[in-house]
């Protein structure tokens, strides 16, 4: 009985790496295998989208990674901003696209990419995610990050302090470029 099975699982083995070789190294399933993965794009280009799918700006945004990933920069800073036209409440690619301007060295940029996405996001009320830009915009334009701390500060005061009286002192921010 082991002989059976041991005898299978050789010959199997043996028939998988020859039909990979075949596959590698000839057009004989080539043809085959493009029509079947034609035909499942085609299947699933299909499916709807709708409160169960996914929209068409996060395909957009998955296109832009893909595009940076690949090494495509100027594809994904083009894709990047046609998602931010198309959507300019859209925090996450601003930021995305500040990323990329990042690491490619363009640090104005970046800069103002991380801004603009940092006051939507104050806009938001979600201050947690403005400090991680911060340091970028205070290296490159102190002023705008002075800007943002100013906004955070407002963001963060008690709303009776909204209200208080203009003849109150207020302390001078402190700027960010000496905070980070």
């Amino acid at each position: 009985m082991i002989s059976k099975i041991a005898n299978w699982v050789v010959w199997t083995a043996l028939t998988v790496v020859v039909l990979v070789l075949v596959y590698k190294n000839t057009d004989w399933f080539k043809p085959a295998a493009d029509r079947a993965m034609e035909g499942v794009k085609t299947v699933v280009a299909k499916v709807p989208t709708g409160p169960f799918g996914k929209s068409s700006a996060d395909d957009k945004l998955n296109s832009a990674r893909e595009a940076f990933a690949r090494g495509d920069v100027d594809g994904a800073v083009t894709i990047y901003n046609e998602v931010i036209k198309n959507n300019a409440g859209n925090a996450d690619a601003r930021g995305e696209l500040g990323n990329v301007y990042y690491v490619t060295g363009r640090l104005p940029e970046a800069a103002q990419a991380y801004y603009d996405a940092s006051k939507l996001l104050l806009e938001k009320k979600d201050i947690e995610r403005v400090h991680p830009l911060l340091p970028i915009v205070a290296q490159v334009n102190p002023a705008m990050a002075d800007e943002l701390m100013q906004k955070i500060g407002d963001a963060m005061a008690p709303p009776e302090m909204a209200h208080a009286p203009s003849n109150m002192t207020q302390q001078a921010p402190q700027s960010a470029l000496t905070r980070h």
